[in-house]
């Protein structure tokens, strides 16, 4: 029993048909090539932009956007392992291992089993990523040091060191020939220097907004204990630009992606929109209207509240 008294999960065939629910499980390997392409398409326009106007500024901005399209691979490993990106489960494994988390330095394999006890285990104490929450909300000045050591590059060297001391040099196969094939191309060109962009994203920048993610995600939810996720799970909405520099891929639409797994990335939003107007999230706080107010909600006015909470674990890549 939760907090709340609250153990009951969303019955979808109360707010929607089963044709409807058919419908938006649908998945396309046209759409999944197509968000494959898109986020290797800006990482590539960030470094194109960086070597034509090579400056300070530029490389923290292309960097930023580096950072976001690393998480936005990082999503799409996530559906990989869900087998939502594509129809074929082969298809999904094999892109996820060898052009989404081998980018990212996630063992797509390892993954895909941790990931699943998540959404088995959503709102009990045996929830994995639970720990990655439960110090939310926060007092002002531990959010203040949580964010420093991810702008810092702290949580980033934390994060590169966790991933290489769960797998093995095995498993590390695509890291190396994905990033091998990177540095011979960019060499071959005459511009390797950008690959420290990309090494700028993953340490600086995509921490920081891996922790956004999973405080829109999960953080100050409801009651974390409960079972129903409308209470242990949010949903953050965001505009075109925010979507570009902090949540790609339609990873705002967590709720939803609770609420039915099979739902594809790219139907999210329009499941989104037929839940709502169906009334299922009637009475409930489980929407955010943008990351600001999520912050807000994260931070607590009451200093020492989560003094209690346990230190989460280094990792930031396990997609809740």
């Amino acid at each position: 029993m939760s907090k709340s008294g609250q153990t009951t999960l969303v019955k979808l065939s109360d707010y929607i048909s089963s044709e409807e629910l058919k419908a938006l499980c649908q998945t396309s390997d046209l759409i999944g090539w197509y968000r494959v392409l898109v986020n290797y398409a800006l990482i590539s326009l960030a470094l194109l932009i960086l070597v034509t106007f090579p400056h300070w500024f530029t490389f923290i901005c292309c960097s930023w956007v580096i950072g976001g399209r690393i998480l936005g691979l990082a999503i799409l490993n996530h559906d990989a392992g869900h087998n939502t990106l594509f129809r074929n489960q082969k298809l999904n494994q094999t892109v996820g291992r060898w052009f989404l988390g081998s980018l990212v330095f996630v063992d797509f394999q390892a993954f895909q089993q941790g990931h699943g006890q998540h959404h088995r285990f959503a709102g009990t104490d045996k929830d994995p990523d639970k720990i990655f929450v439960i110090n939310y909300p926060a007092t002002p000045a531990s959010m203040t040091r949580k964010l420093l050591r991810d702008v810092s590059g702290v949580n980033g060297v934390k994060e590169l060191a966790y991933q290489i001391s769960v797998s093995n040099w095995h498993k590390r196969i695509p890291n190396l020939v994905m990033h091998g094939t990177m540095i011979l191309f960019l060499y071959s060109i005459g511009i390797l220097w950008t690959y420290t962009a990309f090494w700028a994203a993953y340490i600086f920048v995509y921490p920081l907004l891996s922790r956004i993610r999973i405080m829109g995600e999960h953080g100050a939810v409801t009651d974390i204990d409960a079972l129903d996720p409308r209470l242990n799970t949010r949903t953050t909405l965001a505009g075109p630009l925010t979507r570009l520099l902090i949540s790609p891929n339609q990873v705002n639409f967590h709720l939803e992606h609770h609420i039915h797994q099979n739902i594809p990335a790219h139907n999210l939003e329009k499941a989104h929109k037929l839940f709502k107007q169906r009334g299922m999230y009637d009475g409930f706080d489980c929407i955010a209207n943008n990351y600001w107010q999520v912050l807000q909600k994260c931070i607590s006015k009451h200093f020492g509240k989560s003094n209690n909470a346990k230190h989460a674990p280094s990792s930031v890549s396990n997609l809740s």
